[in-house]
């Protein structure tokens, strides 16, 4: 694979695949990994007749402690050097904390947190090291405001939220670092994590290839974060400027509707 690529994470479904989609429209060859080889070669094949770009996968289940580094290296053998890291494999968990299970608590820390940062941290020295590139770290609405009924996925988030506007300034200007927040998109979040959105979330909701869209604009613009949707720009405004508290309460009041 060519020097220039875009390597996308957690690429076999959603917003993955929109950003798949529009690196290649945009005329990147694609690195592509998510858990599952047959659903990450189906999008190979369909980007591929679609946009002619070379694409490659390689399946990681990046929740496993030792997943990073053994696709480090694999990468790493094939000579692969992406200019690209999009950081979008994660997942959430929405029910009260203390029925959270252990098991799934810890992977999501692991995969939302730490793979993430190990992930930056390795190509942001490759990309030093052959002339630059760009990262984008796939955050969330809910890492600007206290998330009730969704703590520890908002806390995982408010972490990649502050990690990449700090490596933004850090990592410039050989390295671009830029932060895409999106709100309620209708992918395969809601059945995996237990989420089940009113009508008024409902009404919010953007096309994951408009979120792609806006979050991969903002990156090649070298913005250091972006909020994806108007309602949900306004929503994070509200999360900075009205007590973290009161915000706390009335989305646990708005969430308890819901269960």
């Amino acid at each position: 694979m060519q020097k220039g690529s875009a390597f996308v994470t957690g690429a076999s479904g959603g917003l993955g695949i929109a950003l798949a989609d529009d690196l290649a429209r945009r005329g990147y060859p694609l690195v592509l990994t998510a858990r599952s080889r047959p659903a990450l070669e189906d999008v190979a094949r369909r980007i591929r007749d679609a946009h002619g770009v070379p694409v490659i996968v390689h399946p990681s289940d990046l929740s496993r402690p030792t997943a990073v580094t053994e696709l480090i290296a694999a990468l790493d053998a094939q000579e692969v050097r992406p200019s690209i890291l999009v950081n979008n494999a994660g997942f959430g968990l929405n029910e009260r904390f203390e029925e959270h299970s252990l098991e799934r608590l810890d992977a999501m820390l692991h995969l939302n947190v730490l793979a993430l940062t190990a992930l930056t941290h390795a190509y942001a020295q490759r990309m030093k090291a052959h002339g630059g590139g760009h990262i984008l770290l796939v955050a969330s609405l809910a890492a600007h405001m206290p998330a009730p009924l969704m703590a520890a996925y908002g806390a995982s988030k408010a972490y990649v939220l502050s990690l990449g506007e700090a490596l933004h300034v850090e990592l410039a200007p050989e390295v671009g670092v830029t932060v895409l927040s999106p709100g309620y998109m209708e992918t395969g979040f809601d059945e995996a994590s237990g989420f089940r959105p009113n009508a008024a979330t409902k009404r919010t909701a953007l096309a994951p290839s408009t979120v792609a869209r806006i979050g991969l604009d903002a990156l090649f613009a070298g913005k250091a974060s972006v909020v994806a949707g108007n309602a949900n720009k306004l929503a994070a405004m509200l999360g900075r400027v009205l007590p973290r508290t009161f915000m706390a309460r009335q989305l646990y009041k708005s969430a308890g509707e819901r269960y």
